[in-house]
């Protein structure tokens, strides 16, 4: 695991030591984010690469995320391709707050590769579920917002 992802990490492990009832926040810029994507990216990318694949019915490359929060959206996008061939394939989320955040992707567009953006809401759900189960477990979560640079979660410690 990349450092930007263990400190990220590191901030849940120094929450979860609070006393019970002490509110605290967590907030992620959109650098921490994009470092973060590139670490995920570089870890997985045998993977992302097989995927792209049995999509693609090719192979492709795909590098240089980037992760923009403004006001309630979250955009991401990579440059996929094959060698200096590349274009940027991009995906863009709107987040909500119903008791716990939800993610909804509203557009994707990925050259060759039809995506559509119902298809991967549930690929989103799963994880965002996964995590915010974990927060769950010692924290009471108040909110999630993503503002423009940043991504800010509060909660107060069980």
């Amino acid at each position: 695991m990349g450092a930007a992802i263990q400190r990220f990490l590191g901030r849940f492990e120094e929450f979860r030591a609070l006393p019970s009832g002490e509110a605290f926040t967590i907030e992620i810029t959109d650098r921490e984010a994009t470092a973060a994507a590139r670490e995920y990216l570089e870890e997985n990318k045998a993977q992302i690469k097989a995927l792209l694949k049995e999509k693609a019915h090719f192979e492709l490359d795909v590098d240089d995320p980037q992760v923009v929060f403004e006001k309630d959206e979250i955009h991401l996008s990579v440059a996929a391709g094959k060698g200096f061939l590349k274009k940027k394939a991009s995906l863009e989320a709107f987040v909500t707050w119903e008791g716990r955040p939800i993610v909804l992707v509203e557009s994707v567009k990925v050259p060759i590769v039809s995506v559509s953006p119902e298809k991967l809401n549930g690929a989103v759900e799963q994880p965002v579920a996964r995590v915010m189960d974990k927060v769950g477990e010692y924290a009471d979560v108040r909110s999630f917002k993503v503002l423009d640079g940043s991504a800010v979660l509060e909660a107060v410690k069980k």
